[in-house]
């Protein structure tokens, strides 16, 4: 059986690339690791805050509540019912719906109570609301 010189060329020049695949293998493998091990060790690198939000303290900061409206139902609806009726101002239907009925309550606590009467219970009107110095509709 004859060899096709070209065939044995081939199998060296594979052989020749094995060889030299494993001894890079065993080269890189150890430097992978140690890659990877020192990446583990080091942490990544925050990026700086600025002085203005580090300086700044949240804890004092409060959500103001959204404004009750003309259309606003729920429990806080209901409570603001509940809280204007007991101080006079409102007579109609405790239903958690914050009608015609309940904006015309805001309204008239708010001119007895010097705030802007603008028919919303926004913040200032439901902290002067369920306040102690709240005035009742006399």
């Amino acid at each position: 059986m004859k060899k096709n010189p070209k065939t044995i060329a081939g199998i060296i020049g594979l052989a020749v690339l094995l060889a030299g695949c494993a001894v890079l293998a065993t080269y890189m493998i150890p430097t992978i690791r140690e890659v990877q091990r020192e990446m583990s060790l080091t942490p990544t690198p925050l990026p700086p805050v600025p002085d203005t939000v580090r300086e700044k303290d949240l804890s004092d900061e409060v959500t103001p509540e959204p404004a009750l409206h003309n259309g606003s139902q729920g429990e806080k609806v209901w409570k603001l019912q509940e809280r204007l009726q007991a101080l006079g101002y409102y007579n109609g239907e405790i239903d958690g719906q914050f009608g015609p009925g309940t904006k015309e309550a805001v309204i008239a606590f708010q001119k007895k109570n010097g705030l802007d009467a603008d028919g919303m219970a926004g913040e200032e009107t439901q902290k002067a609301l369920y306040s102690e110095e709240a005035k009742r509709n006399e």
